[in-house]
């Protein structure tokens, strides 16, 4: 049976100076995660050594969108992810994902060594596969969208993705009673940030990758 395997790490978090809080903070959101996304999970997202976490998927459907919603809660602490797609060797736990191996977790290794440097998220199935590329040089265009939008533009792709997902039917009404602000400024937004756009092409991804795991 194919699995999705997801390893996510603080960057740089031995820096902090509220570390603790800061470890306790993404203990609470990957608990919230487990349950919010609990049919798609096969083993628990659970913190492994100190700042690294993992967990383990019985679908790509769901994993950019977690990602993002960990990736958006834990700012202005930045983490990067490898994902990647493969069996399990091991007995699978449930409650704990500590002590699975197998290739889905090599990939997923592969993939965050990979991005160790230059953060964002990286996804590796097959070395020899076109779309494998495809996929992860697209992601490396939305990570360096985002890193050119001012505060104002992060907060509207954060409060919509934690409230809606990577969902492109959300009400701009509903957005502007979230930021407080007017529905004008939300429009404005949307447009400078690339907001269709940029959630377009997550949801293109994640379309590929499930194409590709029912092949």
């Amino acid at each position: 049976m194919m699995y999705a395997a997801l390893i996510g790490d603080l960057v740089e978090s031995k820096k902090l100076p509220d570390r603790q809080y800061v470890q306790e903070q993404l203990k609470q959101i990957l608990a919230e995660l487990n349950q919010e996304y609990s049919s798609a999970v096969a083993s628990n997202l659970t913190v492994t050594l100190g700042d690294e976490f993992q967990g383990l998927f019985k679908t790509p459907d769901v994993l950019l969108e977690i990602a993002d919603k960990i990736k958006f809660r834990m700012l202005p602490v930045k983490v990067r992810f490898g994902i990647g797609f493969g069996d399990i060797t091991t007995d699978i736990t449930r409650e704990l994902s500590i002590g699975a191996d197998g290739p889905a977790y090599w990939h997923a290794r592969a993939a965050i060594e990979t991005v160790h440097d230059t953060g964002g998220l990286m996804i590796i199935w097959d070395e020899d596969s076109p779309l494998q590329q495809v996929v992860n040089d697209s992601l490396a265009l939305c990570d360096f969208v985002e890193s050119r939008w001012r505060d104002s533009q992060t907060a509207l792709i954060r409060e919509s993705i934690l409230n809606f997902g990577h969902s492109l039917d959300v009400s701009q009404v509903k957005l502007a009673e979230l930021l407080g602000i007017t529905t004008q400024a939300v429009n404005q937004r949307v447009q400078s940030t690339g907001y269709y756009q940029y959630l377009g092409m997550k949801n293109s991804i994640t379309r590929s990758l499930k194409k590709e795991w029912d092949k």
